[in-house]
């Protein structure tokens, strides 16, 4: 049986630039209309729907394997965090 190593980042719901692109998201639900582009590019989608706010909460961060003659795993540099990330988890399924 294998082990998998999974690693997720979570964006605090008060980070100012999540809070103004959820703000944006909302109204564009509510009239029924396509994101603005800096919105679009920062949830991803072009069109506007409610989901996107909890699925901009959790991300998946770039990670890179290591290893060295007694031990294995994986490094995050910590410039390729996204803004706004408050908390890792770093979790194991087998």
């Amino acid at each position: 049986m294998g082990r998998t190593t999974h690693i997720q980042a979570y964006i605090s719901p008060d980070c100012p630039k999540y809070k103004k692109h959820a703000s944006v998201l909302k109204a564009c639900v509510e009239a029924e209309v396509s994101l603005p582009k800096e919105t679009a590019e920062y949830f991803g989608y072009e069109e506007a729907n409610l989901c996107f706010l909890d699925e901009k909460l959790e991300l998946k961060i770039p990670k890179h394997e290591w290893s060295d003659e007694y031990s294995q795993g994986y490094e995050i540099f910590i410039k390729d965090l996204p803004e706004g990330v408050y908390k890792i988890r770093f979790s194991e399924s087998w």
